[in-house]
């Protein structure tokens, strides 16, 4: 909520109270002699109540609308506005809300009364204690409850709409429960006020101990429904990232999953580097947040260091709990916060780090999914890097790193499948060494490695992310251009051709102590473009070798050439 948003709440909070309070206290000031004693009971009763909400669409709902209906029914409107209030102004500071919680809380409650008050006069109610072998009116007090249960909702969905900037539609499925909870508690509300019109302060005892049996069990199956939800979205979650096989990807589920399942403005996943290091490697920030540049956090330095250090986790409900650790390493807008290790063979292989702007985002059950999660995520990654390190293995050249020949073999394969829907043409440059034999003879095989290395360096250089370079075999090289026409495939292997024999190749002279020498060299090269010079990967690559031999090497080396 903005701060204008806070003061304007503050404002029409006090303004309202005032009205009401001189407005009944003027024309309708109740007598309470005698039930002072009744009505302090009845309060503690509320605030017991009311210390075990279930929590609702992201809000806490108490079951103290239950007293509230029989101390409306017995009492009147101000006296049960104010018992109602003072409930709310204990609960609120038990539960640790901010200040400008008070007054939309106040103003929602007060217009809840009032509207719900009004229905049950319109529909022809009247308050105060029942004669003997008298009955409630039905009609009225099912009117101001149903009233109460739909002006709650349309508060709470404007409250969110307008002052906290959340979406949602105005009746979600979780106004079924409240329906629910209003529907089991409205009859021994009723049942409340009889007693209470019969037997006096010893009917508050009756009614209060199932009040607050009834509280808590629902208050107990809404917990845990709310966990057991959360159990198989962590096993959901869990079966994503073990699924996943790349590093970046595994990484990249987590952060969406997570900021779906739990109220989260700031994640980060940090990554140990070495001994006193930690590295922010993903994060996800919401546009309400103030963002934070910090990149690395040393060991036992801020939140994340401190989880690392001591490899435990840190729930904080208030900005004021946790400001003192954090250094600047997370924004100032945040509130609640919660950071977890990510364990791997008995070691903290990283942190996860999460932040909302809202205070007590996260409960004891959040941070003991969060740590499952943690720990099926660095499963997930630690799989994910084996996985990666084994592919690169397999496609790549170990002395030049580039692909090799099974990779270009497959990517050329899956270049003509998709051509069948692209129909965009695409080129194949094959390059050999000339005389690179004379290289191996007269400085060493090591010299002649290190001039292949130089060279796939080069190419990489000029060919950039215009094509993907091979190492086809022995002294070849292969470039795989996508999208690339005739013209532009010879205008680039012209260029490579340039480039390569005017560079100097630095190398140790293996056979006379390693003399460092510098010499030129040349290549001969083939184009081939697809499909009108090969219809299939095996033509592309044999006419490609063609140009090379025929229309290169043997018309004296150091030439580009393409097959006719």
């Amino acid at each position: 909520m903005t701060k204008s948003a806070k003061r304007w709440v503050g404002f029409i909070c006090l303004l309202m109270w005032s009205m009401v309070l001189w407005a009944f206290l003027t024309f309708s000031a109740p007598s309470l002699e005698g039930y002072w004693l009744d009505l302090s009971v009845m309060l503690l009763l509320m605030l017991v109540v009311s210390l075990f909400p279930i929590q609702v669409r992201g809000t806490n709902i108490s079951l103290i609308q239950g007293i509230s209906l029989a101390i409306f029914l017995h009492f009147g409107l101000l006296v049960e506005l104010i018992m109602v209030q003072l409930t709310i102004l204990v609960s609120l500071w038990y539960l640790k809300y901010p200040l400008y919680r008070y007054g939309t809380s106040s103003l929602m409650f007060m217009v809840v009364s009032s509207s719900s008050a009004l229905v049950y006069y319109l529909l022809g109610g009247e308050v105060g204690g029942l004669a003997a072998n008298e009955y409630p009116q039905i009609i009225p007090v099912i009117g101001y409850a149903i009233t109460g249960l739909v002006i709650n909702n349309v508060i709470l969905h404007l409250l969110k709409r307008n002052f906290y900037k959340e979406g949602g539609v105005l009746f979600a499925k979780d106004f079924l429960w409240e329906v629910l909870m209003e529907a089991a508690i409205l009859p021994i509300s009723i049942t409340f006020y009889i007693l209470y019109s019969q037997l006096g302060t010893s009917a508050i005892l009756f009614v209060g101990i199932p009040f607050v049996i009834v509280s808590l069990i629902m208050n107990m199956y809404h917990s845990s429904q709310k966990i057991n939800h959360l159990l198989k979205s962590t096993n959901k979650i869990g079966q994503e990232l073990t699924e996943s096989l790349l590093v970046d990807e595994t990484m990249d589920i987590f952060l969406q999953r997570i900021t779906k399942m739990l109220k989260v403005d700031i994640a980060y996943i940090l990554d140990v580097k070495g001994q006193s290091k930690l590295k922010i490697i993903r994060k996800f920030e919401s546009d309400q947040m103030n963002h934070v540049d910090q990149l690395f956090v040393s060991k036992g330095q801020g939140i994340s260091g401190k989880v690392w250090e001591s490899g435990q986790s840190l729930r904080f409900e208030g900005q004021h709990q946790w400001r003192k650790y954090a250094n600047g390493f997370l924004p100032v807008d945040a509130e609640s916060v919660v950071s977890v290790p990510m364990i791997r063979n008995q070691e903290v292989v990283g942190v996860i780090t999460l932040a909302s702007r809202r205070k007590m985002a996260y409960e004891k059950p959040h941070l003991m999914i969060l740590e499952i999660l943690s720990n099926y995520l660095a499963v997930a990654v630690d799989k994910a890097k084996n996985y990666e390190m084994t592919k690169q293995k397999s496609e790549r050249c170990h002395l030049t790193n580039l692909y090799n020949y099974r990779y270009f073999e497959d990517k050329l394969y899956e270049m003509y499948k998709h051509y069948t829907t692209s129909t965009n043409p695409f080129s194949l440059i094959l390059l050999d060494i000339d005389h690179f034999k004379n290289v191996n003879d007269r400085y060493g095989h090591q010299s002649g490695n290190a001039v292949l290395c130089q060279i796939a360096e080069r190419l990489i250089e000029i060919i950039g992310a215009q094509g993907t370079v091979a190492r086809y075999g022995g002294e070849e090289f292969v470039i795989l251009l996508p999208d690339c026409v005739q013209f532009e495939s010879l205008g680039l292997a012209e260029l490579v051709r340039d480039e390569i024999s005017r560079t100097e190749f630095s190398i140790s002279n293996d056979l006379d102590n390693f003399h460092k020498e510098k010499i030129s060299l040349t290549v001969s090269i083939g184009v081939a473009t697809a499909p009108v010079q090969g219809e299939d990967p095996l033509s592309l690559i044999r006419n490609a070798d063609r140009a090379m031999y025929t229309g290169a090497k043997q018309q004296g080396r150091n030439k580009v050439a393409i097959y006719q």
